[in-house]
């Protein structure tokens, strides 16, 4: 009677670790890609609850001005939010802070190198109706703001 030796073939190795490749790659394309979503949808949340602060501001009427958020699409994008007794030009707007987007994430739309600004009205809280387009990886997020200041995301 032969006795054989118990273990596993070259051939099965190679071929489980093949396997186990394939399925790591796969695996870390949809991780990478679920990252981007999760953190498109931070961001887009976090604009939005600036954009809804800044509009309960005006409604108020804090400060006597108008308050909004300059979008600038630069080399590090960011958003300013700022009251104003008219626009952002005006040289006695108040910049109340500065907020940058994680490394990840880029505005489209203010295109390259533009910027947008979304001032909200004092009492009423209605603006020309505008949009912001943030990007991260192949996802994309569109922040609308109404002529009445209703905020929605697409």
């Amino acid at each position: 009677m032969r006795k054989y030796k118990k273990g596993f073939s070259l051939l099965e190795v190679v071929i489980v670790i093949a396997i186990v490749a394939v399925m790591s790659s796969i695996g870390v394309g949809f991780y990478v890609n679920y990252n981007k979503n999760v953190e498109i949808d931070s961001v887009a949340k976090i604009i939005i609850f600036d954009l809804k602060q800044v509009q309960s501001k005006a409604m108020i009427g804090e400060g006597g001005f108008k308050w909004g958020i300059h979008f600038a699409n630069a080399a590090d994008d960011y958003y300013e939010i700022f009251s104003t007794p008219t626009d952002y030009s005006n040289g006695a707007k108040v910049i109340v802070s500065t907020n940058y987007l994680s490394s990840g994430a880029t505005f489209s739309d203010p295109a390259t190198d533009m910027t947008k600004d979304i001032i909200f009205n004092k009492i009423s809280g209605g603006t020309s109706a505008s949009s912001v387009a943030i990007v991260a990886g192949s996802s994309t997020k569109t922040i609308s703001v109404s002529s009445i200041g209703n905020v929605s995301v697409q």
